[in-house]
């Protein structure tokens, strides 16, 4: 399965389980991941996150009052 596709998925999922879900909140984590990463690069961690299990995760820098308490970092957890 493609990043693209496991990226649709999940969005899927998230509409489909409201606000508030689960699934709802990992959407919007991979939904800001883009803005932060871009498409090709979270596409590829999705494809790395699906095949060891692993999340899609937001960071935030020591200095996160400078770009405004903005998570500005995407990781594999």
């Amino acid at each position: 399965m493609s990043g693209k596709e496991i990226f649709d998925r999940y969005q899927l999922a998230a509409l489909k389980n409201g606000l508030g879900s689960r699934e709802f909140n990992y959407g919007n984590i991979l939904y800001q991941a883009l803005r932060i990463e871009g498409e090709e690069k979270v596409f590829q961690l999705l494809e790395m996150a699906e095949n060891t299990g692993k999340r899609i995760a937001l960071t935030y820098s020591a200095l996160s009052t400078e770009n405004g308490g903005e998570p500005n970092t995407v990781i594999l957890v």
